[in-house]
Protein backbone atom coordinates (compact mmCIF):
# COMPACT_ATOMS: atom_id res chain seq x y z
CA UNK A 1 0.00 0.00 0.00
CA UNK A 2 3.06 2.48 0.74
CA UNK A 3 4.38 2.16 -2.31
CA UNK A 4 1.11 2.45 -4.54
CA UNK A 5 0.99 5.62 -2.11
CA UNK A 6 4.43 6.66 -3.13
CA UNK A 7 4.36 6.28 -7.01
CA UNK A 8 0.92 7.68 -7.21
CA UNK A 9 1.71 10.96 -5.31
CA UNK A 10 5.18 11.20 -7.19
CA UNK A 11 3.21 10.96 -10.45
CA UNK A 12 0.53 13.35 -9.95
CA UNK A 13 1.69 16.15 -7.09
CA UNK A 14 5.46 15.27 -6.78
CA UNK A 15 6.71 15.55 -10.11
CA UNK A 16 4.67 17.92 -11.55
CA UNK A 17 4.82 19.99 -8.30
CA UNK A 18 8.39 20.22 -8.54
CA UNK A 19 9.12 20.55 -12.22
CA UNK A 20 7.00 23.87 -12.59
CA UNK A 21 8.96 25.04 -9.47
CA UNK A 22 12.35 24.09 -10.32
CA UNK A 23 11.56 24.53 -14.23
CA UNK A 24 13.39 20.77 -13.89
CA UNK A 25 14.95 19.85 -17.04
CA UNK A 26 16.55 16.23 -17.47
CA UNK A 27 19.44 15.65 -19.76
CA UNK A 28 19.58 12.06 -20.97
CA UNK A 29 16.57 11.16 -19.08
CA UNK A 30 16.36 7.92 -20.78
CA UNK A 31 19.90 6.77 -18.42
CA UNK A 32 17.52 6.95 -15.31
CA UNK A 33 15.23 4.30 -16.81
CA UNK A 34 16.75 1.32 -14.59
CA UNK A 35 15.46 -2.08 -14.57
CA UNK A 36 17.64 -3.31 -11.79
CA UNK A 37 19.85 -2.06 -8.77
CA UNK A 38 22.09 1.22 -9.53
CA UNK A 39 23.49 3.84 -7.39
CA UNK A 40 22.91 7.54 -8.61
CA UNK A 41 25.61 9.70 -7.67
CA UNK A 42 25.62 13.24 -7.49
CA UNK A 43 27.13 16.83 -6.55
CA UNK A 44 25.48 18.11 -3.58
CA UNK A 45 24.79 21.76 -2.25
CA UNK A 46 21.10 22.08 -1.40
CA UNK A 47 18.11 19.84 -0.21
CA UNK A 48 16.79 21.10 -3.35
CA UNK A 49 19.06 17.85 -4.96
CA UNK A 50 17.18 15.27 -3.62
CA UNK A 51 13.97 17.01 -4.34
CA UNK A 52 14.96 16.77 -8.54
CA UNK A 53 16.54 13.62 -8.68
CA UNK A 54 13.29 12.28 -7.88
CA UNK A 55 11.15 14.42 -9.44
CA UNK A 56 13.76 13.28 -12.60
CA UNK A 57 13.50 9.61 -12.15
CA UNK A 58 10.34 7.60 -14.09
CA UNK A 59 7.34 7.28 -11.53
CA UNK A 60 7.58 3.13 -11.83
CA UNK A 61 10.84 3.49 -10.20
CA UNK A 62 10.46 5.63 -7.28
CA UNK A 63 9.22 2.43 -4.86
CA UNK A 64 12.70 1.04 -5.19
CA UNK A 65 14.38 4.59 -4.66
CA UNK A 66 16.37 5.26 -1.43
CA UNK A 67 18.02 8.73 -0.75
CA UNK A 68 21.03 7.90 1.19
CA UNK A 69 21.10 10.73 3.60
CA UNK A 70 22.38 12.18 7.42
CA UNK A 71 20.39 9.93 10.34
CA UNK A 72 21.10 12.80 12.42
CA UNK A 73 18.67 15.23 10.37
CA UNK A 74 16.33 13.21 9.12
CA UNK A 75 15.74 10.72 12.17
CA UNK A 76 15.71 13.41 14.24
CA UNK A 77 12.29 13.55 15.35
CA UNK A 78 9.45 10.86 14.59
CA UNK A 79 7.59 12.84 12.15
CA UNK A 80 10.65 13.87 10.34
CA UNK A 81 11.92 10.65 10.35
CA UNK A 82 8.40 8.80 9.35
CA UNK A 83 7.81 11.20 6.12
CA UNK A 84 11.91 10.96 5.17
CA UNK A 85 11.88 6.64 5.62
CA UNK A 86 8.55 6.04 5.14
CA UNK A 87 7.20 8.52 2.41
CA UNK A 88 10.62 9.27 0.90
CA UNK A 89 12.13 6.75 1.19
CA UNK A 90 15.58 7.83 3.13
CA UNK A 91 18.04 5.15 3.72
CA UNK A 92 19.27 6.78 7.21
CA UNK A 93 23.02 6.28 7.46
CA UNK A 94 25.50 7.15 10.64
CA UNK A 95 27.71 9.83 8.95
CA UNK A 96 29.90 10.58 11.80
CA UNK A 97 31.21 6.80 11.22
CA UNK A 98 31.01 6.54 15.11
CA UNK A 99 28.18 3.37 15.08
CA UNK A 100 29.49 0.00 15.35
CA UNK A 101 29.68 -2.77 12.93
CA UNK A 102 30.04 -2.53 9.03
CA UNK A 103 28.42 0.95 8.38
CA UNK A 104 27.65 -0.26 4.58
CA UNK A 105 25.57 -3.22 5.29
CA UNK A 106 22.52 -1.45 5.34
CA UNK A 107 22.99 0.46 1.89
CA UNK A 108 25.01 -3.24 0.90
CA UNK A 109 21.73 -4.76 1.69
CA UNK A 110 19.42 -2.49 -0.39
CA UNK A 111 21.50 -3.41 -3.23
CA UNK A 112 21.06 -6.78 -3.02
CA UNK A 113 17.18 -6.13 -2.68
CA UNK A 114 17.40 -4.37 -6.39
CA UNK A 115 17.32 -0.87 -4.77
CA UNK A 116 18.31 2.22 -6.38
CA UNK A 117 20.59 4.34 -4.31
CA UNK A 118 21.03 8.32 -4.40
CA UNK A 119 24.34 9.13 -2.85
CA UNK A 120 26.23 12.21 -2.35
CA UNK A 121 29.94 10.82 -1.77
CA UNK A 122 30.88 14.77 -0.77
CA UNK A 123 29.04 13.89 2.77
CA UNK A 124 27.35 17.08 3.24
CA UNK A 125 26.31 20.21 1.18
CA UNK A 126 29.16 22.32 -0.09
CA UNK A 127 29.79 25.80 -1.61
CA UNK A 128 27.63 25.75 -4.71
CA UNK A 129 29.86 25.23 -7.67
CA UNK A 130 32.56 24.01 -5.66
CA UNK A 131 32.51 20.22 -5.66
CA UNK A 132 34.37 18.56 -2.75
CA UNK A 133 36.19 15.60 -2.52
CA UNK A 134 34.46 12.11 -2.52
CA UNK A 135 34.76 9.71 0.26
CA UNK A 136 35.14 6.09 -0.41
CA UNK A 137 32.26 4.66 0.50
CA UNK A 138 30.79 4.21 -3.22
CA UNK A 139 33.58 2.47 -4.60
CA UNK A 140 33.91 0.44 -1.59
CA UNK A 141 29.85 -0.38 -2.17
CA UNK A 142 30.70 -0.76 -5.85
CA UNK A 143 33.84 -3.39 -5.55
CA UNK A 144 31.18 -5.45 -3.06
CA UNK A 145 28.16 -5.09 -6.05
CA UNK A 146 30.51 -5.05 -9.41
CA UNK A 147 27.16 -5.77 -11.60
CA UNK A 148 25.50 -2.71 -10.15
CA UNK A 149 26.19 0.42 -12.44
CA UNK A 150 26.84 3.43 -11.06
CA UNK A 151 25.84 6.54 -12.67
CA UNK A 152 27.58 10.40 -12.48
CA UNK A 153 24.92 12.72 -12.15
CA UNK A 154 25.05 16.63 -11.98
CA UNK A 155 22.94 18.98 -10.67
CA UNK A 156 23.41 22.96 -12.20
CA UNK A 157 21.21 25.42 -10.00
CA UNK A 158 19.34 23.75 -7.12
CA UNK A 159 21.28 25.95 -4.72
CA UNK A 160 19.63 29.12 -6.11
CA UNK A 161 16.52 27.73 -5.44
CA UNK A 162 16.87 26.15 -2.22
CA UNK A 163 20.14 27.88 -0.81
CA UNK A 164 21.48 26.95 2.69
CA UNK A 165 19.62 28.38 5.23
CA UNK A 166 16.43 29.00 3.88
CA UNK A 167 13.83 26.60 4.60
CA UNK A 168 11.44 26.05 1.69
CA UNK A 169 12.49 26.46 -2.14
CA UNK A 170 11.75 29.76 -4.00
CA UNK A 171 10.96 29.28 -7.82
CA UNK A 172 14.46 28.85 -10.48
CA UNK A 173 15.68 26.29 -11.94
CA UNK A 174 17.48 23.09 -12.05
CA UNK A 175 19.39 20.85 -14.84
CA UNK A 176 19.90 17.01 -13.62
CA UNK A 177 22.65 16.20 -16.10
CA UNK A 178 23.09 12.50 -16.62
CA UNK A 179 26.04 10.28 -16.92
CA UNK A 180 27.43 7.21 -18.46
CA UNK A 181 27.31 4.31 -16.28
CA UNK A 182 31.57 3.61 -14.82
CA UNK A 183 32.59 0.33 -13.82
CA UNK A 184 35.75 -0.11 -11.73
CA UNK A 185 38.98 -0.79 -13.75
CA UNK A 186 41.09 -4.23 -12.50
CA UNK A 187 43.23 -3.15 -9.81
CA UNK A 188 41.69 -0.32 -9.17
CA UNK A 189 42.09 1.08 -5.66
CA UNK A 190 38.81 3.04 -3.42
CA UNK A 191 40.28 6.18 -3.74
CA UNK A 192 41.54 5.96 -7.26
CA UNK A 193 37.46 5.00 -8.33
CA UNK A 194 36.44 7.68 -6.40
CA UNK A 195 38.86 10.20 -7.56
CA UNK A 196 37.60 8.75 -11.63
CA UNK A 197 34.13 9.33 -10.71
CA UNK A 198 34.95 13.19 -8.94
CA UNK A 199 36.65 13.47 -12.17
CA UNK A 200 33.39 11.84 -14.28
CA UNK A 201 30.53 14.66 -12.39
CA UNK A 202 32.57 17.50 -12.65
CA UNK A 203 32.87 17.09 -16.61
CA UNK A 204 29.59 16.65 -16.34
CA UNK A 205 29.18 20.18 -14.36
CA UNK A 206 32.02 21.70 -16.89
CA UNK A 207 29.84 21.24 -19.99
CA UNK A 208 26.59 22.24 -19.16
CA UNK A 209 25.36 25.53 -16.77
CA UNK A 210 22.02 27.06 -15.94
CA UNK A 211 22.01 30.23 -17.30
CA UNK A 212 20.80 33.08 -15.10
Amino acid sequence: MLQLLRRLAHAALFRPLVGALLRLEVVHPERLDLPGPAMLVANHNSHADTVALLAALPTRHIPRVRPVAAADYFLRNRVVGWLSTRVVGVLAVDRTGNGAGDQLALASARLSAGDVLVVFPEGTRGEPGVLGEFRTGVARLAARHPAVPVIPVWLDGCADAWPRGRKLPRPGRCRVVVGRAMARRPGETHHEYSARLRASVAELGSAVRVPP
